[in-house]
């Protein structure tokens, strides 16, 4: 499966996190906070998060919190197929290839819930024909962008000369609440929206400058209550372990290590400051320049946080003949893969 382009999407609405604190202490909910709960909302804030700004499509953050559940999936359902439809056009922009000669489009989503799948109201809006293959994959959190990536590659083998779309797309600002536990009130503190879209062909054409292949996952069920969504009220509610950044780094170490070319360019999910520091220092490099990147300008962006940092490290020039790539995430699972130069 080949690359052909890649591109991402952001809602056009800033928020630095100072402005984030502001709105957080205006919510109806900051009175009722534990002081310690509040303290550490300010901590993260006002300090060294290594997160500058987030994007959400509010105009008014404090919406953000006042939302009951239905209202939430419906903002999901608006918002979501907004993000990756502009993702997709982009993408295509890049490439010589038209909305009429796509085969399939594959759509990894975690923060909201719909059925038909978003990838239903992706293909609408985006003029797809009626025949094209669509495809969801929904559960896999954070990681979910390389399974979905490995899904494509499947159905490319099965049709080689297929054209497909690829869309990694969170609404995280539709999956926050706010309650006294550590672990939900830094999820409400991080992750931020935005959508990837990539385009692979089995055809190595003139644009494929990559191809992708060696994919590997692992699966640690028995640590699943440390990352996961929980039901509290019929939304939403990220439970996130205090131990996730070393569990992160010592599970991607074990992929890390059957990675075929040792002196490939590294490009990983980000997770949080924590999480891309213990990488760092369990596999021993130097640093996640493209994870922390995405970090600093958009927050945890969840599936499509890995894809846009793929994007980051093609838009520059590079001599490496290889990329390893991970994402990781609920479950607790991770996930890698190889991308190989073709031209």
């Amino acid at each position: 499966m080949n690359l052909i382009s890649i591109a991402s999407a952001f809602p056009q609405q800033r928020y630095e996190q100072k402005q984030c604190l502001d709105a957080m202490r205006n919510a109806h909910f900051w009175p009722k906070l534990k002081q310690g709960s509040r303290s550490l909302l300010e901590k993260i804030l006002s300090g060294d998060s290594a997160i500058t700004e987030r994007r959400f499509p509010m105009d008014n953050l404090t919406d953000a919190w006042k939302r009951d559940a239905q209202q939430l999936n419906e903002y999901y359902e608006k918002q979501a197929p907004i993000l990756a439809e502009q993702s997709v056009k982009k993408s295509l922009e890049k490439s010589v290839i038209s909305i009429q000669n796509i085969d399939a489009i594959f759509v990894c989503s975690c923060t909201g819930y719909l059925c038909p799948g978003l990838s239903s109201y992706v293909a609408e809006r985006l003029g797809m024909n009626a025949n094209a293959y669509l495809q969801d994959l929904t559960g896999l959190g954070c990681g979910a962008a390389i399974p979905m990536l490995e899904a494509a590659a499947g159905y490319i083998s099965l049709h080689p000369e297929a054209n497909v779309l690829t869309v990694a797309v969170e609404v995280c600002s539709a999956a926050f609440y706010v309650e006294d536990d550590a672990g939900v009130l830094i999820s409400t503190c991080i992750f931020g929206d935005g959508a990837s879209a990539a385009l692979w062909s089995g055809n190595k054409c003139e644009q494929a400058g990559w191809s992708i292949r060696n994919f590997r996952s692992l699966h640690s069920p028995e640590h699943r209550e440390m990352i996961r969504f929980t039901n509290a009220q019929g939304k939403l509610r990220n439970q996130l372990h205090r131990d996730v950044p070393q569990l992160a780094a010592d599970t991607v170490k074990k992929l890390y290590d059957k990675r075929q070319d040792k002196n490939a360019a590294i490009v990983t999910h980000g997770g949080g400051k924590e999480v891309i520091l213990a990488l760092e220092k369990t596999l021993n490099i130097d640093d996640l320049r493209y994870a922390r990147e995405v970090m600093q300008h958009y927050g945890n962006l969840s599936s499509p946080s890995v894809l846009i940092a793929l994007e980051r490290l093609l838009d520059e020039t590079t001599d490496k003949q290889s990329i390893w790539m991970c994402s990781f995430g609920a479950g607790f699972s991770a996930h890698s893969c190889e991308l190989t130069r073709t031209k």
